[in-house]
Formats: structure tokens, sequence, C-alpha cells
């Protein structure tokens, strides 16, 4: 029914339409530059005269389903077609950056493809394998970029499916009857239906950023174009403040980092062992005979945790500045300050924590009430 002029030319950005059916969801028009949403690429945006087209899906029959924001026109009603395209050519470049990874991860490192995704950040390629060692990712990066400089054509074309299968490609063909094969000269050919660049140089650049497991498979992701760029300038960016904060050039950085989170360890350790004998010291400080003791401390109350023996009696109820608690006593204690006082909490044994609310020196002067029976 629909005339789609995407697979003429995938440069076409706007083109004069008519609608010839409306549906509850969108309209479709005698021919359209719209792209719908199939193989990992989003369907096409822009404006249709005074309407705003917000995605472009396919119907049960194949044709491109326009979805439109607000009022739909009516059968007959003819203007202007026009592509958001630097949606577009954002979409077109990762879907052109895709094929290209995929076809050298399979021809020249056996890995396959599983499935893609495409987004606003970055695409994925979820590969048939387990295991993929960083270095090989790397080398793909370098692989797709030598690709690039080369500027290698990308033609698509319509074939026979008998044609298609002849060409021993290296995914099967998922259509019936004729097959759109896209080709990137003396690298890959691929069935796919999508719109692409015109050429590898058209990419930029790709770089590899990631990887993560998924469904037992390796699911790595990219970045292309301008993302990836972007991603450069603002990793070296980042290199270059964390050089000065260190005083350290690139080179070192990363051993300057480590001394820092060594000496950062060590201050820890010197803080928390300070704030222990201060916990014993303010322990001490509030016993009164065998009364229990109910305090606020500035102190950590992590602190207070290790302060007391196993087989120590010690009644204990201590609040530190952040609203926690720790209290030392028997189960049938803290039930009784849980019942008495706005508390949440729990533990075992003789050792109970959890935090406080309200105002603290009421929590206090309460728990002495209910301590003291």
């Amino acid at each position: 029914m629909t005339d789609k002029l995407y697979y003429e030319d995938g440069y076409l950005s706007s083109v004069i339409a008519r609608v010839v059916d409306v549906r509850k969801s969108g309209i479709i028009l005698d021919r359209t530059v719209f792209y719908p949403e199939g193989g990992g690429q989003p369907g096409d945006r822009g404006s249709f005269g005074p309407y705003r087209i917000v995605d472009t899906v396919k119907d049960e029959d194949g044709n491109p389903l326009h979805i439109i924001e607000g009022d739909k026109p009516p059968v007959g009603f003819e203007a202007e077609l026009s592509l958001d395209w630097e949606h577009r050519l954002f979409y077109m470049t990762e879907h052109s950056a895709q094929h290209l990874v995929s076809a050298l991860l399979f021809s020249n490192h056996h890995i396959g493809t599983v499935a893609v995704h495409q987004g606003e950040s970055f695409f994925t390629i979820e590969t048939n394998i387990g295991e993929i060692e960083e270095s090989i990712l790397l080398e793909t990066e370098a692989e797709a970029n030598a690709a690039i400089r080369e500027n290698h054509s990308i033609v698509q074309r319509e074939m026979s499916h008998e044609e298609a299968e002849n060409l021993g490609m290296r995914r099967s063909i998922k259509v019936e009857g004729r097959v759109k094969v896209v080709f990137i000269d003396g690298i890959d050919a691929v069935a796919c239906g999508g719109v692409h660049l015109k050429s590898t140089g058209e990419i930029g650049e790709i770089q590899y950023v990631g990887s993560e497991k998924i469904r037992g498979h390796v699911r790595t992701i990219w970045k292309c174009g301008k993302l990836s760029v972007d991603y450069r300038h603002r990793n070296r960016a980042i290199v270059q403040d964390l050089s000065s904060l260190l005083s350290s050039d690139s080179d070192n950085l990363i051993q300057s980092a480590e001394r820092l989170v060594d000496d950062n360890a060590e201050l820890r350790r010197t803080v928390r062992n300070l704030e222990r004998k201060i916990a014993v010291f303010e322990i001490e400080k509030h016993k009164c005979s065998n009364s229990p003791i109910v305090f606020s401390s500035d102190v950590d109350i992590v602190a207070f945790e290790d302060v007391f023996d196993e087989d120590d009696s010690i009644v204990a109820f201590v609040v530190d500045g952040n609203g926690r608690f720790m209290f030392h006593g028997t189960k049938e204690g803290f039930d009784s300050l849980k019942s008495g006082l706005s508390i949440k909490g729990g533990g075992r044994g003789m050792l109970y924590r959890g935090s406080v609310s309200g105002n603290v020196d009421t929590v206090l002067e309460e728990a002495r009430k209910l301590l003291n029976g």
C-alpha cells in the first residue's frame, strides 16, 4: 500500500504524501521516507504538515504506521512529510556501525551476533559466546576504525531468496520471498531491511566501551560518530583533572591513585581505633554502680559494638549524631525499649542496633525510665 522511498534513497528527508488510511494509533500514507521500527533500529519521527509524528512502526501488513501526536488528519489530506533528520542520521550511523563491528567480529574472530540494540548513548551487540578476551574487542575496535578510514561503500540490493542463500552470509535469512541484502564492500554481506549510510567513512569513528553478561552471552557495548568523540574527549578531561588533583602525570596516575587509596585505608583504621578508645572512655565515664548507661555520643555507633565482652552484664543504650543506636543488654530489655520508644532495629544475644526518630534527648530520657524499671 505504501511506497517505501527510504529503500530508494536513505538520504531523502522530505516528500509530499497523502493519507490513505486512518487507524486508531496513526495514519498510513501513500508514500513515505519514514522508516518503521525494526531490527533494533528505532522508528523515524518528524512532521506531516502541521501534524507531529512521534514514532513510526509496522502495521500487520508491514506498512509504515505513522504515530500522530493529538488529532489525526483525514483520509485524502496531503502535505509535506519531513524527517527529523538528525534523529534519522544518528540511528542510521549506529546501524551501519553495528553492521561493520558484527562483520569484523565474525570474519576475523569467529564470533557471531545474536541480537543488537541501538540507543541514545550507545549500541550493543550480543554475541553467541560466553567469554571474550578484552584484547579481541580492542583489536576489533582498531579493525573497525581502519575500515572507516578505508571508506568502504555500503549498498543495499534486493534479490531472490535463492540468490541470497548462495552468498553464504554470516547470518541466516529471516524473511520469505525476495530479500534485501546489505553489502559493505570487501567486508560483509547480510540480509537487512534497515536504512544505512553510503560508506563506512561516514561513521566517523567507533569505540569499544565495555561488555556485560546476558543470557550466558557476552554483550558488547560501543559508541560511534559524535558520541564516540565526546566520550573520548570526556575521558581525556577526566584524566587531566585527576592528574591535577593528584599532582601526577597521566603515566603514573594509577599508581598515585593506589597510594591515595592505601593512605585513606590506613587513615580509616586509625580513626576507627581512636573512636573505639573514645567509646571505651565514654562507657567508663557514664558508669554509675549497676545502673543502665544511657547517653548520646558524637562517635559513630559502630565504635561501641565491640566494646563489651561476651559475658559483660552491663546494660547500655547509646545514640550517635546520625540517629543510630546501640543497645547492650537482654532481649527482654530491648523489647521493652522497642515497645516504649520510637526506634527501629534488631539484633541477637546481648547486642542490638537500629535507628531512632524524634527528639534524641526525649528518647534518652524515656530509655532511662524504661531500663530503670
